[in-house]
């Protein structure tokens, strides 16, 4: 039982991948998701350019392009701050489907900037690499990427996390990183990871 409630990674996939995939609805508590060549697909991470913006009784809805694509952000409820045309945003939501229209329901939306926005597009370049079906290439500016402070802390917090998060002082301790006190708090004001509570974080996902 406690399987079926099992919260799905939120994904960092190219927006035209998403849209190639095949939808696959499930029953109950199971997690629908889009079948992709990284897997299937159920709650994804993207930042991308606010293309178009609309308003209805039944919510909000805007258009978010991420440089592959371009995919409708879908609230049924009004948002707490509108998302303005031409900003970058970070939306993090599950993957539905509506009349073969593939959408996301947000459940996180942050402002973000031009530095993540490529931040985020390397990555996908680099998870391309990585996937088992792709060739593997390490040499050059990606192999910088993968290796870089930021991915670094991401990937100490996700070794070290037990399940209840980490404490940023154990963090700063065992990576020994210069400015890893600021990364980590740029990591958290983009919602990269999140304080659970005073001083201690863990990934989001």
């Amino acid at each position: 039982m406690a399987e079926q409630f099992k919260r799905q990674v939120a994904r960092k996939v190219p927006v035209a991948e998403i849209l190639k995939g095949t939808y696959i609805k499930r029953p109950g508590w199971e997690p629908s998701g889009v079948l992709t060549k990284y897997g299937e697909i159920s709650r994804v991470n993207i930042i991308g350019l606010v293309v178009s913006v609309s308003d209805s009784e039944n919510g909000a809805s805007f258009l978010i392009d991420d440089g592959s694509g371009s995919i409708t952000v879908r609230s049924f409820e009004k948002l707490a701050s509108d998302p303005g045309l031409g900003e970058i945003m970070r939306v993090i939501g599950r993957v539905r489907e509506s009349n073969n229209e593939i959408y996301v329901v947000p459940e996180v939306i942050v402002k973000s900037d031009k530095k993540w926005h490529k931040v985020h597009s390397m990555e996908l370049k680099l998870q391309k690499k990585i996937t088992p079906k792709l060739p593997v290439e390490t040499e050059g500016a990606d192999e910088e990427i993968q290796t870089g402070p930021y991915q670094k802390i991401l990937n100490a917090i996700a070794i070290m996390d037990k399940g209840s998060g980490v404490d940023i002082s154990e963090i700063v301790k065992h990576i020994r990183i210069q400015n890893s006190e600021k990364i980590i708090q740029d990591l958290i004001g983009e919602g990269e990871i999140f304080e659970i509570s005073p001083g201690r974080v863990k990934i989001l996902e």
